[in-house]
C-alpha cells in the first residue's frame, strides 16, 4: 500500500507528520492488514491545520484542504491529539471536551494503529 500526498508543495505540517505515521505503520504486516479495512475519507483538523485522509484499496492520499463529506471527522487542539497520537489517554480528551469526534466512529477506532504506537 502506498501513501501519496496530493499536491505536497502546499501541504501542512500535520500532513506531513500524518504521511511519517502512516508509512511507517505501513511497514509492518498488522500496519498494512489495518488499512485494507479502511475505505473513504477521513478529516483531522488540529489548530488551524487540517488534513483528509482518503483510504482506497491501494494507497492513501492525504489532501490538504477539505473534500466532499467524510465518513468521519476528528478535530481539537494540537497538544491533545498529540497525547492521543503518542499513546496517551483516547477517552480523556474527548470527555474534557479538548477533542471532539464525529461520523463514523467505528473507522476511527480501525484508525488507531496506524496512527498509534504499537505497545
Amino acid at each position: 500500500m502506498n501513501v501519496r500526498i496530493e499536491n505536497p508543495e502546499r501541504m501542512n505540517l500535520m500532513g506531513l507528520l500524518m504521511r511519517g505515521l502512516l508509512e511507517t505503520s505501513l511497514k509492518s504486516a498488522a500496519g498494512h492488514r489495518a488499512a485494507r479495512k479502511l475505505r473513504g475519507d477521513v478529516r483531522v483538523n488540529a489548530g488551524t491545520m487540517g488534513v483528509t485522509l482518503s483510504f482506497t484499496e491501494n494507497e492513501i492520499v492525504l489532501r490538504g484542504g477539505e473534500s466532499g463529506k467524510p465518513r468521519a471527522s476528528v478535530r481539537g487542539e494540537m497538544k491533545p491529539l498529540l497525547e492521543m497520537v503518542a499513546g496517551g489517554s483516547l477517552v480523556g480528551p474527548v470527555l474534557r471536551r479538548k477533542v471532539k469526534v464525529g461520523g463514523n466512529l467505528l473507522m476511527l477506532l480501525r484508525l488507531l494503529p496506524l496512527i498509534r504506537p504499537a505497545k
